[in-house]
């Protein structure tokens, strides 16, 4: 049973390729391969820019964290100031 299943499969798919596709499906075909390559494309793009963006953050992270430890202790002492500041303008 299994080895006609396996024949009468063949014989469809050999049918299917002879079949000349209508224009119009073979146009819109083409639109639909080149819309996938253009999502694939973006999402490569994506991948790329949120890998750039992650590894920027992490750099930022380390040089704030670098400066907390640098001047960290003024510029807690100076948010008073600064709080006050803020608040006059407004």
């Amino acid at each position: 049973m299994e080895h006609l299943e396996k024949e009468l499969r063949a014989e469809d798919e050999a049918e299917y390729e002879e079949e000349a596709v209508d224009p119009r499906i073979q146009g819109e075909l083409e639109k639909l391969n080149q819309s996938t390559d253009d999502i694939n494309r973006c999402e490569t793009e994506l991948e790329d820019a949120r890998q750039k963006f992650r590894s920027v953050l992490v750099e930022a992270t380390v040089k704030l964290d670098e400066l907390v430890k640098k001047i960290g202790k003024p510029v807690e002492e100076s948010k008073p100031y600064w709080e006050a500041r803020r608040l006059a303008r407004q």
